[in-house]
């Protein structure tokens, strides 16, 4: 599962809708201000029960990601579970 992630996140279209939330949150880590190593981090994720799968990444409103630089992301996946909702 985490490979399959990977490889949709090196996607034309991930790479564009990571761009767009970058630059809508000033390309700044939207936890502690820094602007490097900069990453669009999911809110949530979308379970759909339809087709027995996740929503692919840039599928996803864009209030449901936000900038995180590297460190933030990392600590915010340890400290916190990412709800998941079954559509």
């Amino acid at each position: 599962m985490q490979n399959d992630y990977q490889k949709l996140l090196a996607t034309p279209q991930w790479q564009e809708k990571r761009k767009k939330i970058l630059q809508r949150d000033g390309h700044l880590c939207r936890n502690c201000g820094s602007g490097n190593l900069l990453q669009a981090h999911h809110r949530q994720y979308h379970f759909l029960n339809a087709l027995a799968q996740f929503k692919d990444p840039w599928d996803y409103n864009d209030k449901y990601l936000v900038t995180l630089c590297r460190e933030c992301h990392q600590k915010g996946h340890q400290k916190f579970n990412i709800p998941v909702f079954n559509l």
